[in-house]
């Protein structure tokens, strides 16, 4: 059942990966104004439901609907639509400069001056991007490589940020970091989030709801305090004993 104010709904979807199958009916809604954690083991299913939303895979079965209409089945028609997905590994341009990567997040856009804003949004995120401007973009840390990966998402001036796998290969204290912006993008630029998420405990500490999924099926879902608290999931994802 899907909220009120659902911005984004996935109705029964069915994703293939050749003969297997990787997703087997998976309903998931965010509202409007959430932040919202799919999480799960390595394997599940989580970053083929991105992919499937962001038009990167072929839908076998099952409806995508964004802010009330169906979304286009391609990447390039999906991003059009208000949707930017930070991949996992962060895929940024490693020879290009910060600058240029920030450049291409807008390239949609024509308005210099709608350009210019986006771009002070980012350096008002992560001002330690506007320190490395002209620094090419794969001589920079992993940290700040991410950094960059969510700053040229939020350059397409997205509805919806979908974060795939933000934490792999940072350390800890980064990842707290990070999932400090990404409530301060939520809450102070109104962008609705969706993050997949191995890292349970600081996904759902984030978020206002989650879903967990296991082998491509929606398994639990509730609010991200029923979620953090209780046992079977502390013990199957949390490490807790």
């Amino acid at each position: 059942m899907s909220g009120q104010d659902a911005l984004l709904q996935v109705e029964n979807l069915e994703v293939f990966y050749g003969g297997i199958q990787a997703l087997h009916g998976v309903s998931i809604h965010v509202n409007r104004g959430e932040i919202v954690a799919i999480i799960g083991a390595n394997g599940a299913g989580k970053s083929t439901l991105l992919r499937s939303i962001a038009g990167d895979k072929d839908i076998k079965q099952g409806t995508v609907t964004f802010d009330g209409q169906p979304l286009p089945k391609r990447s390039y028609h999906v991003a059009n639509h208000g949707i930017s997905l930070v991949p996992e590994g962060r895929r940024i341009f490693a020879n290009l400069s910060v600058k240029e990567n920030l450049t291409l997040g807008a390239y949609m856009e024509n308005n210099k001056g709608v350009v210019r804003d986006r771009q002070e949004e980012v350096f008002a995120l992560f001002p330690r991007l506007k320190e490395r401007l002209h620094q090419p973009a794969g001589t920079m840390s992993g940290g700040e490589q991410q950094m960059l990966a969510v700053g040229r998402a939020l350059m397409a001036g997205p509805t919806l940020l979908m974060l795939d796998e933000p934490s792999l290969g940072l350390a800890p204290i980064v990842v707290d970091e990070m999932f400090e912006k990404f409530k301060q993008i939520n809450k102070d630029l109104g962008v609705t989030i969706l993050v997949v998420e191995q890292n349970a405990f600081i996904a759902l500490d984030a978020a206002d709801r989650g879903y967990i999924i296991s082998l491509g099926k929606v398994v639990m879902e509730g609010s991200a305090e029923s979620l953090l608290n209780d046992p079977e999931v502390q013990s199957a994802y949390m490490g807790v004993k």
